[in-house]
């Protein structure tokens, strides 16, 4: 193979050594042999063309809605139709295929805020009771109550990601119109409401994109640091400026080890796919196994063959984007800060 899949790395961890392996263990707590398996197959498997038998991942959208209104999201930038909440039975349907095939990871994610679907808590139960070793929800953070982190918590959630770009005005003005003392004050709510309940899960990490935060991440690291589990953040994409310079050579890891359902059913390669421009199917006609093995199939076979780019969703990706690497120093060590090359000027948040 003259081409190397590879990852390019847009997500960078804020914390120190020993904490992320305190991290490791809670997250294979109960399944650590599975766990380690799963962490091999994701880190490795592509790295080696060996395509898994199922995704090792499956992201869910349960609502395509959204309750805010960020700046640097896509969503300010694409014409979004959708706004329906998945159902209870399309969700049944795609965990029971799910189950099966012992799926480690189901994310609830993508174009959406997950806790907007009023069953997201019996969905998470759901997928915990049927097997699913590790859930994720995703969320802003701005619809957290006490009776839906104890719903969480009781329902077996592995991980719960809030999305916290930067401190006071600056939150403000990304997270309109969430207050920023508001949902940081939701965030200490749901670890007290965990330590109240004595439970070990979910773990909790906030991240920030790195504009947000590159004057002082110590201030941002200080804030949150003591709080939650992990802190991490994301390098910035400008969605409105799709003039960034492509890597040639780049064969996208997504497509071995993930897939990604709307809440509608359709299947997306990924969930970079905003304006679904490129269905791979319907979970409601054809189940996710024939849609990893045949289309998912294809998609690897474009990529391997340096066709990439014949693919609208792939040309407009930044995950296939040259990208500047670059290191920052702060809380004493040097910490990689890479960027997206652009070949006009970028109007990302600053």
């Amino acid at each position: 193979m003259s081409k190397q899949i590879k990852e390019n790395k847009l997500q960078f961890d804020m914390d120190n050594g020993w904490k992320n392996i305190k991290n490791h263990f809670r997250r294979g707590r109960g399944h650590m042999l599975a766990y380690l398996w799963n962490r091999f197959q994701w880190d490795y498997f592509h790295r080696m063309n060996i395509v898994p038998r199922f995704p090792l991942n499956v992201d869910i959208e349960s609502s395509s809605r959204c309750n805010i209104k960020c700046e640097h999201c896509f969503r300010q930038y694409m014409d979004m139709h959708e706004s329906d909440f998945m159902t209870m039975p399309l969700f049944k349907k795609i965990v029971d295929e799910c189950a099966r095939y012992n799926l480690f990871t189901l994310k609830f994610s993508m174009r959406g805020e997950p806790t907007l679907n009023p069953e997201i808590v019996e969905m998470v139960a759901y997928a915990k009771q049927n097997g699913i070793k590790e859930v994720w929800v995703n969320t802003n953070g701005g619809l957290l109550t006490e009776k839906m982190a104890e719903g969480f918590i009781k329902a077996g959630l592995d991980c719960l990601t809030v999305s916290f770009d930067g401190v006071g005005k600056i939150y403000e003005r990304i997270r309109t119109p969430l207050k920023y003392e508001e949902t940081l004050a939701k965030i200490k709510m749901f670890v007290d409401v965990r330590k109240k309940l004595k439970a070990a899960k979910p773990i909790f990490k906030v991240q920030s994109i790195w504009s947000a935060i590159k004057d002082n991440p110590e201030e941002y690291l200080n804030v949150v640091g003591n709080i939650v589990d992990k802190v991490s953040y994301n390098i910035d994409f400008d969605y409105e400026n799709i003039h960034f310079v492509p890597d040639p050579n780049y064969i996208c890891y997504r497509l071995w080890q993930r897939i990604a359902i709307t809440s509608t059913g359709d299947v997306l390669k990924c969930p970079s796919d905003f304006k679904k421009q490129e269905v791979l199917g319907n979970v409601q006609e054809r189940s996710i196994k024939e849609i990893w093995d045949a289309k998912q199939g294809e998609e690897r076979k474009r990529h391997l063959e340096g066709r990439r780019l014949e693919s609208v969703v792939c040309r407009e990706c930044h995950h296939g984007a040259s990208i500047i690497k670059d290191e920052k120093t702060y809380s004493g060590k040097r910490q990689e800060v890479n960027e997206v090359l652009y070949d006009e000027p970028t109007t990302a948040v600053k």
